[in-house]
């Protein structure tokens, strides 16, 4: 039995410049942070059978692997050479179509788990790639590099992408005294709704790909602010990041009309006339998570005006790990 544990993340800054349309032309940058809210995975060997076993919201049991419905599950499986007497489940801290990255973290995660079950020893960046790479190119996804890395790495994380697809990765210089402090100023709030990200990302793709001017622009602001974002982190100037992050938010709104709706607008404004520096809804937009950061002293009142709306806030710390292996107990690392 192998057990996993991978967690999601927070964008900070940088937007959607991991998007290969974006960064194969202008390299793209990213300021993200993995939370203590995580995708569990566990893997097993049962030896009374060749079936593959899924559990998930469904369940699947099948003879072979071309008969799985789960696309993602089905992909890894093939890539990593196991196609019998494999069973998967998974639990998760947060629903999908939240944009918490979690099918980034579900893929991280379950790789983690075969490869470990096969008694392979692989690095995080070869996880983060090559849960790209099955996103991408295995699965035709419209996927940023982004995810997938905070999934594997964790922490308050910085990704420097070139035009070719590199990435540099590093830990963003943050002192525990402005970790706590943001902690204690970020509010984390479920809306209930869940979407899909993945029209909103092709539309952006293709806006990227046939060089549309404002399409472009926003981008080339977005990655502007993202770095200053960084810089006022690593400077202890945190009320600077809520300035910033309102202007970020503006600007998503800018990319599709979708991102938001009047009643979530409505919501903001209410939320920055109780205390709220800047906020954003996570991920593509649309739904998911509402994350604000507050004037120190006003969370309370934010809280109530979230709370009238019905929306529970999900408290959050900051998680250092990246994706881990918790159980790591096979019967035999034969296939």
């Amino acid at each position: 039995m192998i057990l996993t544990r991978t967690p999601f993340r927070l964008p900070l800054g940088g937007g959607s410049t991991d998007l290969p349309a974006y960064f194969e032309k202008h390299g793209g940058f990213i300021f993200a942070v993995a939370i203590n809210l995580y995708m569990y995975i566990g893997v097993n060997r049962p030896p009374v059978d060749d079936l593959i076993r899924l559990k998930y919201r469904d369940s699947e049991e099948v003879f072979s692997i071309n008969d799985l419905k789960h696309s993602i599950a089905k992909a890894a499986l093939k890539r990593t050479g196991i196609d019998r007497m494999v069973e998967i489940s998974s639990k998760a801290d947060v629903s999908d179509g939240t944009g918490m990255g979690s099918s980034a973290s579900y893929l991280i995660g379950l790789l983690n788990a075969l490869h470990t079950i096969k008694g392979e020893n692989i690095s995080r960046r070869h996880l983060a790639e090559e849960a790209y790479e099955i996103a991408t190119h295995d699965l035709g996804l419209p996927d940023g590099k982004q995810d997938f890395y905070l999934a594997s790495f964790g922490n308050f994380c910085v990704l420097d992408i070139a035009r070719n697809g590199s990435v540099t990765v590093s830990n963003a210089n943050i002192s525990k005294a402005v970790q706590t402090e943001f902690e204690k100023r970020t509010l984390l709030f479920y809306t209930g709704v869940r979407r899909s990200s993945t029209e909103l990302l092709k539309d952006q793709e293709k806006k990227l790909r046939n060089n549309k001017k404002d399409a472009v622009e926003l981008k080339h602001e977005t990655k502007r602010i993202g770095k200053t974002i960084l810089d006022v982190f690593e400077s202890g100037r945190l009320n600077e990041f809520g300035r910033l992050l309102d202007e970020h938010w503006k600007l998503k709104r800018k990319m599709s009309a979708k991102m938001s709706t009047d009643k979530f607008d409505a919501l903001y404004e209410k939320a920055k006339k109780a205390g709220v520096l800047g906020g954003k809804i996570v991920g593509a937009g649309g739904g998911g998570f509402f994350m604000v950061f507050c004037k120190d002293g006003k969370q309370n009142a934010v809280r109530k005006v979230f709370k009238k709306e019905g929306m529970r806030e999900v408290s959050f710390s900051v998680d250092s790990a990246g994706t881990q292996v918790l159980v790591n107990k096979p019967r035999s690392h034969t296939l």
